[in-house]
């Protein structure tokens, strides 16, 4: 007898000690995207693959003890969908665990109750399906509401009556919207050394303005941007008199010297790399220096910059900030390798109009800046030789993008002038137009984006002046750089463009979303034409959203054949 108690004994370790190396979801599951498909059921079991750019991790492997809080976890996120009666079980085979979902029948909401006003917000519906997500999601749209139209002081009384033995739902919802609220006066406690006046220009909302959790956000967003501040607290006084809510906004700085690396590739510079030293409170008032090296396969850049941003105040022109720019690089564009020496001062200002009810930033650069290149180049089109180029500058910006990475709503536009002039000892005289156009608009799970670029030059220039289309950031169904006319297998570029793209991102997951796109342009050697052929492409691509960014593969066909492969890091627009 003991010896088949030792035999089970040894049997039961052996089965707890036991290693896998997979996981897989049977039964009620959805193959490729839905509630019960694999990388939802991966995330309620809180397994976790290594992203595909980890290529030094290995994929996670499984213990039997395990198992039962597998089971646990799913069962719990089926009721959580409204599958009360649902049953899981599991089985082992070899290295490999199957974890078996049954959903049987699904609860219903059989009444709700709930304000008139808020009833357009609810994600329930009586005789449908009871999912917890939908009434937590509800809650929180509501108190969204409240708090971006002055009602941050609301009480709600919100409650889901599930009877397990009747199986039904019933849904009682009560709001209090409270008294109307609006911003007050705004106290700074700043540890920096930062003058206020500088802070108080990040914040977007106003003294007598409607309160709004948006307007907080918002100037939370761009005091955070500022690198100065390690802490932002912002908080607001409900308890004043007459519904206006003073705020105290509470800074202390943080570490505002750094260095930083950064390695990575793509298709239009290979690998590359670079290292750079920035002190974002340089000599204080949020001045900032930056000295950095940036390397690829394509060659190399190494620059300063100085940035003051309120080097001037003066009635008639307002606040003007400041920046210096040295640079020298060397690149090989195929067709020529320019040797650049670049020097650029420029003087900006930004200003808040209201566009449709809401206030936008508006920044306006202009400057002067001297290059001179050295051109080498074995072809014809392109000479070799020293150019020394002076010009003035002028740029509008525009940018109203929820994300500058991975916007998903927004827009933005800008507009660029230069004009060389031989007056200012440059050796050649042109101006040089370019105006650009962005238009992003989410419909979950869907992201739609269009583009629009327009350029001219008004006189022949030099080709390394020219516009340039093609690669991933341009008309995708071409190379870097590589579309319009060639002088033998070397591109040209233009004195004239367009280049336009719709794209359209659907979202599988959180993270990770498949793309469809559209590209044509336009790209003529002469001026101010733009009745030339249009250069079509379409294609397809993926987006993994990394903790370094968007991480992104396209795929273009140009209409005349062939393809272009594509990688980078962020949307193209």
């Amino acid at each position: 007898m003991k010896k088949y108690l030792y035999i089970i004994f040894l049997l039961t370790l052996f089965i707890e000690g036991k290693t896998f190396k997979n996981v897989k979801f049977t039964g009620d599951t959805d193959l490729f995207t839905g509630e019960f498909d694999r990388a939802t059921l991966l995330k309620i079991c809180h397994i976790e693959y290594p992203a595909i750019y980890k290529i030094w991790k290995s994929d996670p492997t499984f213990e039997s003890k395990e198992i039962v809080g597998f089971e646990d976890s799913l069962s719990d996120y089926a009721k959580s969908m409204g599958y009360y009666k649902s049953e899981v079980s599991s089985r082992t085979d070899d290295d490999t665990i199957y974890l078996n979902i049954k959903k049987n029948e699904a609860i219903k909401v059989v009444s709700v109750v709930m304000d008139s006003e808020f009833e357009h917000f609810a994600l329930f519906e009586k005789g449908e399906r009871f999912k917890t997500t939908d009434f937590t999601t509800t809650k929180k749209k509501i108190i969204r509401h409240l708090e971006e139209t002055g009602y941050p002081t609301y009480s709600m009384n919100a409650k889901a009556f599930v009877d397990v033995d009747l199986y039904k739902v019933d849904i009682k919802m009560h709001i209090d919207k409270g008294e109307k609220k609006y911003f007050s006066t705004t106290d700074i406690n700043n540890s920096a050394k930062v003058d206020d006046v500088l802070i108080r220009e990040e914040i977007v909302y106003e003294e007598g303005e409607l309160y709004n959790v948006l307007k907080l956000e918002e100037s939370y967003d761009n005091i955070y941007r500022l690198g100065v501040f390690e802490k932002i607290k912002m908080e607001a006084d409900f308890n004043a008199s007459e519904g206006k809510s003073p705020m105290t906004i509470t800074l202390e700085e943080g570490k505002t010297k750094a260095f930083a690396s950064n390695i990575g590739y793509d298709t239009e510079e290979g690998a590359r790399g670079g290292v750079e030293y920035i002190d974002h409170n340089f000599f204080g008032n949020m001045r900032e220096f930056r000295a950095g090296l940036k390397v690829s396969e394509r060659g190399y850049n190494t620059y300063t910059s100085f940035y003051d941003p309120r080097i001037i105040e003066h009635d008639l022109l307002g606040k003007l900030s400041f920046r210096n720019e040295l640079g020298y690089s060397k690149w090989d564009y195929d067709s020529y390798v320019e040797k650049l020496f670049t020097e650029r001062v420029t003087f900006g200002k930004f200003c808040k109009h209201d566009i449709l009810g809401s206030k936008r930033r508006f920044d306006h650069f202009l400057g002067f800046q001297m290059e001179h290149s050295e051109i080498e180049s074995g072809i014809p089109a392109f000479l070799s030789g020293n150019y020394l180029i002076n010009s003035l500058f002028y740029r509008f910006v525009l940018d109203a993008r929820d994300d500058k990475m991975d916007a998903k709503n927004g827009y933005y536009t800008s507009l660029y002038v230069e004009k060389s002039m031989k007056q200012m000892g440059s050796d050649i005289d042109y101006l040089k137009v370019l105006g650009e156009a962005r238009y992003i608009k989410e419909f979950n799970p869907m992201v739609w984006a269009i583009k629009l670029k327009v350029g001219t030059i008004s006189e022949e220039t030099p080709p390394f002046k020219h516009f340039f289309l093609g690669g991933a950031m341009s008309n995708r169904g071409y190379e870097y750089r590589d579309l319009g006319e060639h002088s033998g297998e070397y591109p040209l570029g233009g004195l004239t463009m367009i280049d336009a793209s719709l794209e359209g991102r659907y979202h599988m997951t959180e993270n990770f979303a498949v793309v469809g796109f559209v590209d044509a342009s336009k790209l003529s050697l002469d001026i101010n034409e733009f009745s030339e052929e249009w250069y079509n492409s379409y294609g397809t691509g993926l987006r993994y959203l990394s903790v370094i960014g968007p991480l992104r593969l396209d795929v273009g066909f140009p209409t005349d054949g062939g393809f272009a492969l594509h990688l980078g890091i962020g949307q193209v627009f």
